[in-house]
């Protein structure tokens, strides 16, 4: 949904964009820059290929200016003139910057635009003061949140929230993927093949496929990833919510819509209330900001983007266990995965592929999950149980340690059993020669005939749960 911004004074440039709802000013004060049409022109061949990275340029530029005090054309002017006097000014505004406490990362930042504004240009300069980023430096107190901590900031989000952290903390994606920079694009439920739309949607298979499509990756490439059983649950819950409330669901329906929430949906009362509308970025993220910053513990700090952190080193762990492979994993975040993604995962997946990568996927979900007590209570269960079944074949209590049969599929437990089963052997169980007329009575208590022996006798074997002869 766009409004147009406060009406424009006589002579104002025309052609400044239109302003995505609930975003406010997108440019502040340095919009009045485009006006010149040198900057004009700098800023929309930088929007060629991203409008949000020509707006960050631009304001970098516009601060830059105003500390310095001066215009676009009287900086490119002392640029070529008196490039001295332009590498003093900068080197004065980065050493009161540094006074103040910024980093050196922060101050090279405001250098970027008026570095880009000159390449246009064709201006050559290369006064700019020598500074020492340290990449991550703001970052220090950042460390990815354990699951009980992840559940925790849940707990404090509305349910559209919710869906948009579970799909960066479960999917990997990133919050550009659910809302675009100017709302004008986002993932669909379209881009959901396992999801039934109805007056009540519905999943038909868990965990289900998520297809990235290219423009909203980073890489440029469509790739596929999965959503948990946590997120299918939050997800239908919220669909459920949206057509409650009258939407038509279809297949060009954002999965994050601008109109989902019940209070918005209420105090907009209109014959086009459910206009189909993705929502910016900063709506995806605004909440989960809040909720991370008042659930952070003490001396750590959280933005949203540790949330695709999170899914990252759980998949990590799930790596070590020998749940997914690095490919699937790497594959599963939208990162450029090199030849392997040239000639296999980078490939439309086929049926054969895309149920392997389900079924790693699914065997690393406990890894994921934040509501650890059903999955996991399960699958301590089943280890148990096969845990008692080897050591009932024989194996030594020195072979099951360590073994990790917890999320494995079931030809990889049937594979073990009989690899298990050819190291040690049948369970042996003791045989006995008998009278002929105490075979009957034996029978009849469960041992096994086995053969005959000197036309007196024969030969039992003792029944499975009995080591012992009468």
């Amino acid at each position: 949904m766009l409004r147009s911004v406060a009406p424009r004074t006589p002579g104002e440039d025309r052609r400044a964009p239109l302003q995505p709802e609930g975003l406010g000013p997108i440019l502040g004060r340095h919009k009045v820059l485009l006006a010149d049409p040198r900057v004009r022109s700098w800023y929309e061949a930088r929007s060629l290929r991203s409008r949000l990275s020509a707006d960050q340029y631009l304001r970098q530029f516009g601060f830059l200016l105003e500390r310095i005090e001066r215009d676009p054309a009287s900086v490119v002017e002392l640029a070529k003139k008196d490039p001295e006097r332009l590498r003093d000014l900068l080197v004065r505004d980065a050493a009161k910057l540094k006074r103040a406490g910024r980093l050196d990362s922060y101050i090279s930042k405001f250098h970027e635009g008026l570095r880009s504004y000159f390449r246009f240009h064709r201006v050559s300069f290369d006064g700019f003061p020598s500074l020492s980023p340290i990449k991550g430096a703001s970052l220090v107190r950042e460390r990815v949140p354990t699951p009980e901590e992840l559940n925790r900031v849940l707990d404090r989000l509305s349910l559209r929230s919710r869906v948009c952290a579970l799909f960066m903390a479960h999917s990997g994606l990133r919050p550009g993927a659910l809302g675009s920079y100017q709302a004008e694009a986002g993932l669909t439920l379209g881009d959901l093949p396992d999801l039934k739309l109805s007056k009540h949607p519905s999943l038909e298979e868990e965990p289900f496929v998520i297809r990235v499509p290219p423009h909203l990756s980073k890489t440029r490439v469509s790739y596929y990833t999965f959503g948990s059983s946590q997120l299918a649950s939050a997800l239908l819950s919220y669909l459920g919510e949206r057509a409650g409330d009258g939407e038509q669901l279809t297949g060009r329906s954002p999965v994050i819509s601008v109109r989902s929430t019940r209070g918005v949906a209420s105090r907009r009362r209109s014959a086009s209330r459910f206009e189909s509308g993705f929502v910016v970025t900063k709506a995806v993220v605004g909440e989960i900001h809040d909720a991370l910053k008042s659930s952070a513990p003490s001396g750590v700090r959280w933005r949203p983007y540790v949330l695709r952190a999170y899914c990252s080193s759980r998949l990590l762990m799930a790596e070590g266990a020998g749940k997914i492979t690095r490919d699937l994993r790497e594959a599963i975040l939208g990162h450029d995965l090199g030849n392997s993604g040239r000639y296999t995962l980078g490939k439309t997946w086929g049926d054969d592929m895309l149920r392997d990568a389900r079924a790693a996927y699914k065997r690393s979900e406990p890894y994921l999950s934040t509501t650890r007590g059903a999955p996991t209570d399960s699958s301590e269960s089943v280890t148990r149980a096969l845990r008692l079944l080897l050591a009932a074949r024989g194996v030594p209590e020195s072979k099951l340690e360590g073994l990790d049969l917890a999320g494995k599929s079931d030809e990889e437990i049937v594979a073990i059993l009989k690899t298990v089963g050819a190291a040690f052997g049948p369970q042996k169980r003791p045989e006995k020669a008998v009278e002929v007329t105490e075979v009957p009575k034996l029978l009849d208590a469960g041992w096994e005939f086995v053969s005959p022996l000197n036309g007196s006798m024969a030969v039992l074997r003792a029944p499975p749960t009995d080591t012992s002869i009468s």
